[in-house]
């Protein structure tokens, strides 16, 4: 394999909209199916899903996440919205980026998702067990 992919590389076909993103108004209970069915650790936060075009990135909301939120007794966990628990601090990659230079920003931040954006928009999402993978190909 050649040693000099970038993450745009594992991207290809990737359903990011579909899967990874939730409306920040949508309830904690919403992203917590979303998250089972597709299978997935983190869903992107944006400020609207009507248009993807229109739409801006505005956090991530992780397992961790709900479990901080039920951990510190949130009342009312079902009706709660995603943007009173998600994470507002995005850290994300571009495109173009190395697996190795997203493997050790995960490790620096001790996080297992980065959203992928280009030009301010998000193209994708990828986990820590994608880049592994992807390196483990590369040797």
């Amino acid at each position: 394999m050649n040693s000099a992919k970038t993450i745009k590389d594992f991207l290809a076909n990737q359903r990011y909209w579909d899967v990874f993103v939730i409306d920040e108004l949508e309830t904690v209970v919403h992203a917590c199916e979303l998250m089972e069915k597709n299978r997935v650790g983190s869903l992107i936060v944006v400020d609207s899903k009507k248009s993807q075009e229109d739409s801006h990135v505005v956090g991530i909301i992780t397992e961790r996440d709900v479990v901080k939120a039920i951990s510190h007794h949130q009342d009312d966990l079902e009706a709660c919205t995603v943007n009173k628990i998600m994470s507002k601090k995005l850290i994300h990659i571009s495109s173009d980026t190395l697996p190795k230079e997203a493997a050790d920003l995960m490790l620096e931040n001790q996080i297992r998702h980065l959203a992928v954006m280009d030009d301010e928009k998000l193209v994708g999402v990828v986990s820590m067990r994608d880049i592994f993978q992807s390196l483990n190909l590369n040797k």
